[in-house]
């Protein structure tokens, strides 16, 4: 994959990578920081089969967001997970990341993309429509919290 960055506030302008092996510890870094609850060998185990739509986004060589996603059949894309520090958010690195998935899945011929968002994070929520997704299906108490799941689409 070849590397690009966004446009906007130049010291939030990321480089969008795929996955290496290296990005490991600050990719469980971001998982603790946004309570992700994920272990090493999941992203080990998505890197081995998916490395095409595991992405990361850089800033002055610190890994600031993550982008994973999978094919669960020939025509979709699956966003599994979306994650930016803290401190980055709100600047478009999670916007920059989904455009990469979201190409990458067209080109590797998926016609559509789902995600699944808890119902109350408005503001994801409010990106994905941004985007182009839309609410397809509501699963009630989906996370291990008992939290429901927005599952929304897009058709590419």
């Amino acid at each position: 994959m070849e590397r690009s960055s966004c446009g906007g506030d130049r010291r939030f302008r990321p480089v969008i990578r795929q996955f290496e092996i290296k990005d490991l510890p600050e990719l469980m870094e971001i998982d603790r920081e946004v309570g992700g609850g994920y272990s090493p060998e999941l992203f080990m185990t998505f890197h081995e089969y998916h490395p095409q739509t595991m992405l990361v986004a850089e800033i002055d060589g610190k890994v600031v967001g993550v982008a994973i996603g999978f094919k669960p059949t020939p025509f979709e894309g699956r966003v599994f997970w979306l994650a930016v520090r803290q401190a980055y958010q709100g600047h478009g690195i999670g916007r920059s990341l989904l455009s990469a998935i979201l190409r990458i899945f067209s080109r590797l011929g998926a016609l559509s993309a789902t995600l699944e968002v808890r119902i109350g994070n408005r503001r994801a929520q409010k990106l994905y429509a941004s985007m182009g997704f839309v609410v397809d299906n509501v699963i009630p108490t989906y996370y291990s919290d008992g939290e429901a799941a927005l599952i929304m689409r897009k058709v590419l």
